[in-house]
């Protein structure tokens, strides 16, 4: 596994497959009929998802159970369970302009989780198949890269799991695939956790890669994913303020919100310049801090977090009102 950033007291505490940072998962080679189940994303829990079938292992492998322990090798991936995905219809509604929008995404029945993908939706009788990404709200700073060429396509997730220092929790990381009828499913992953004193900005990253291969008829294409995942500790926002500026630096207006109550959009008052978000957090020795970020009048939108009952803090960016030209001007 890859550490990109400074992370005090990881543990790793189970590894099943192939699935550490940079692993190849997977190579596919020959036509387009033998084509194998992919990497397309992952699922994240903080709950094992106990899919392995450890009596059937140790019964075909005698000798890898020493010492009280099960050591597990490249032949344990016929002993992998699956976990199906539905395809789910939610209907999604402005609550200003109440435009309602029909989204389509995959779910795991009984599962609680975090999912991450990119995908082909399989053809019906009603429609034709199309590609589709998906991602929870917990997915912050999400970035979707996809190519397309001859010579095959390539496809790269990232993101980022906002969680609360200290919060001692165990994630799991579950690769997503999907098989050759349009199927989608996951399988157990490994799970990481963090012990000891955090601060706020430290984080861990995990990455899942797989190429694929595949000629027919003479031509071969080569196709790639890669799906990387940062979980950062934050403290828990207690409460925000939005400032409206004048140029001079007079304060026009403050609102004040409570966790959970981050406005659904601003509508900047007469002569504000800019904004000022002023978040309230306070450190491990209980000491108040005050994070400020500042938004010119003009920019599409403000960023503010607020942390669900999970846990998961969710980085929600709030649209700021373009101001409407006066009649006079019309």
């Amino acid at each position: 596994m890859r550490i990109k950033e400074r992370f005090m007291g990881l543990c790793l505490l189970m590894f099943i497959g192939c699935f550490l940072t940079g692993c190849q998962l997977a190579k596919e080679e020959g036509s387009a009929g033998s084509y194998e189940d992919r990497l397309v994303g992952v699922l994240v829990t903080t709950e094992y998802l106990d899919l392995f079938d450890f009596a059937g292992y140790v019964e075909d492998n005698p000798g890898s159970f020493s010492g009280g322990e099960i050591q597990i090798d490249g032949a344990g991936e016929k002993y992998q369970g699956r976990l199906y995905a539905e395809l789910t219809k939610e209907i999604l509604t402005d609550e200003v302009s109440g435009h309602q929008v029909e989204r389509e995404e995959y779910d795991f029945p009984g599962v609680e989780g975090i999912a991450y993908y990119s995908l082909r939706v399989p053809d019906t009788e009603e429609r034709e198949g199309y590609f589709t990404t998906g991602s929870d709200e917990g997915i912050s700073d999400g970035h979707t890269s996809l190519h397309s060429s001859d010579g095959g396509n390539s496809v790269e997730l990232k993101g980022t799991i906002y969680v609360p220092v200290s919060s001692g929790r165990t994630y799991y990381f579950n690769p997503m695939y999907q098989s050759a009828d349009g199927r989608v499913y996951v399988t157990s992953g490994s799970g990481m956790s963090s012990g000891g004193e955090q601060s706020e900005g430290e984080a861990f990253t995990q990455t899942m890669k797989a190429d694929y291969t595949i000629t027919e008829n003479g031509r071969t294409e080569k196709d790639s994913i890669s799906v990387q995942l940062s979980i950062r500790m934050m403290y828990p926002p207690e409460g925000m303020a939005i400032l409206q500026m004048r140029e001079d630096g007079a304060v026009i207006s403050r609102g004040e919100y409570g966790p959970g109550e981050v406005p659904e959009r601003i509508i900047p008052e007469k002569g504000t310049a800019y904004l000022i978000v002023e978040t309230k957090k306070r450190d491990n020795s209980g000491r108040m801090l005050k994070d400020r970020a500042i938004y010119d009048r003009d920019e599409e939108y403000l960023e503010a977090f607020f942390c669900r009952e999970d846990g998961i803090c969710i980085k929600k960016q709030v649209p700021i009102e373009r101001e409407l030209p006066s009649l006079s001007a019309l």
